[in-house]
């Protein structure tokens, strides 16, 4: 007698695992984008492993805190998918680390990310642009591959997305401010042996929020006496004027 093994269906396998005890692999790969345009979006073993973790420390304590729904709006997304939709090439989300959560019933958007912000561990916290008050929606990411950041950030819109170092859960500037610096912006080069400092306030003894390497362009928004407020791709805050060289853009 011969018997004929079916093989396992990977996907149907897949499909009815669940990430946590609130959120089904449904939940953690769904994308509209992905549906339409028929990408596929499943994680590896690594990916999926990376995605327990971060529901079992960051979104399930969240649940349970506040006892009622909280909305994913992205959580895993493929490379490809990734691409697809804009998103950064170094993003979280391709590996299973961060995840997009929506307020429901009463909540808000607020009280989850000053929730996480005081009592949870993170690498990444962003307030996802909406208004000083209320972020349209929260990312946040964990890893359990390195040590967590617990970097704040908020998202403003202005072309493409900016991310602004968030210190004590106050951003270093506002999006209106933004706008109005973007018109009288200069140009300036970093000059220094070492590596220049990025404080949160113009003041020598104030908070570090980031470091440049000599050479590096930078973006000059607004100034105080003995100091520039500048912009790159990863920090906003301020430097001493000392060690920054003015030049035009050609």
């Amino acid at each position: 007698m011969i018997i004929i093994f079916k093989p396992i269906n990977h996907l149907n396998s897949m499909a009815v695992t669940k990430i946590s005890t609130h959120i089904t692999y449904k939940e953690g790969t769904q994308s509209n984008t992905a549906i339409r345009r028929r990408i596929r979006n499943e994680p590896n073993e690594a990916q999926l492993t990376a995605m327990k973790a971060v529901a079992k420390t960051v979104f399930e304590p969240l649940r349970l805190h506040f006892n009622q729904p909280i909305r994913i709006n992205s959580f895993f997304r493929s490379a490809a998918l990734n691409k697809a939709i804009g998103g950064s090439r170094t993003s979280q989300h391709c590996d299973g680390e961060a995840i997009d959560i929506d307020a429901t019933n009463g909540i808000t958007n607020k009280q989850l990310f000053d929730y996480i912000k005081e009592n949870l561990e993170f690498d990444q916290l962003i307030w996802e642009f909406g208004t000083n008050k209320e972020p349209d929606w929260v990312h946040v990411s964990y890893t359990a591959s390195k040590p967590n950041r617990k970097q704040l950030l908020k998202a403003v819109k202005g072309g493409h997305p900016v991310y602004q170092l968030m210190v004590a859960g106050n951003t270093v500037e506002t999006p209106k401010e933004i706008e109005k610096e973007r018109k009288k912006s200069k140009k300036g080069i970093v000059a220094v042996k070492t590596l220049l400092n990025v404080r949160n306030k113009p003041e020598k003894k104030a908070k570090v929020v980031g470091q440049l390497k000599n050479g590096k362009k930078i973006k000059i928004v607004g100034e105080e006496k003995g100091w520039y407020h500048i912009k790159t791709s990863k920090y906003a805050g301020w430097v001493s004027n000392q060690y920054v060289k003015l030049y035009k853009k050609k």
